[in-house]
């Protein structure tokens, strides 16, 4: 989506056109997402700090004086939000066997296997992916995970960590090289059976 076209969307918002939000929606929640969860480690709570971020952005929006920096405003207030919910929860993370029973049996029993099978695949893939991050240079990490994650282009990713396309796409090359790296090193110690 072009640029301009985004600030058309943002002036139909302000005009009344909710709708034009559910684009702007569309377009960043992936990649909000990917932002939040990787700040604070949980992808459930990560999918709620998603919400939050998007109805404060809805009904905040009349504040925003550069509807050119929208994505940096957005990304922002999911920082905030990220920030404030790492303070009130430091180290507690309620487990599946903490869950009160009540809120289990709302769901029925097939609809609740299947959708803990597809968050325990999509946490399973993201695990994988974080442990493949945590190798990384903090500032290669970000670029990899705006990228790939949060489906940013590398003049996004430039704008809103203000640094070059140059400077993106060098770290990008960077961090694919020392995760190759890594897969052929893991490679090797299969095939020998280490």
């Amino acid at each position: 989506m072009k640029r301009e076209n985004e600030i058309q969307l943002i002036k139909d918002v302000l005009a009344g056109d909710d709708m034009a939000f559910n684009i702007l929606v569309h377009k960043y929640q992936k990649s909000i997402h990917a932002f939040v969860w990787k700040k604070i480690g949980d992808f459930h709570f990560a999918e709620e700090i998603t919400q939050d971020t998007f109805l404060k952005a809805f009904t905040n929006l009349s504040t925003l004086k550069n509807l050119s920096q929208f994505a940096r405003w957005l990304y922002t207030i999911a920082n905030r939000l990220c920030i404030n919910w790492l303070q009130r929860n430091k180290s507690t993370v309620q487990s599946v066997e903490e869950t009160p029973a009540s809120e289990i049996e709302k769901s029925s029993y097939i609809h609740y296997t299947l959708e803990e099978r597809e968050r325990a695949a999509t946490e399973a893939r993201y695990q994988r992916v974080e442990n493949l991050l945590e190798k990384l240079p903090e500032n290669e990490q970000k670029v990899m995970t705006l990228y790939y994650l949060g489906e940013m282009n590398t003049k996004e990713i430039g704008k809103f960590l203000g640094v070059s396309v140059n400077t993106v796409t060098s770290r990008l090359q960077r961090a694919r090289k020392r995760l190759q790296k890594d897969q052929e090193h893991l490679n090797q110690e299969i095939l020998r059976g280490e």
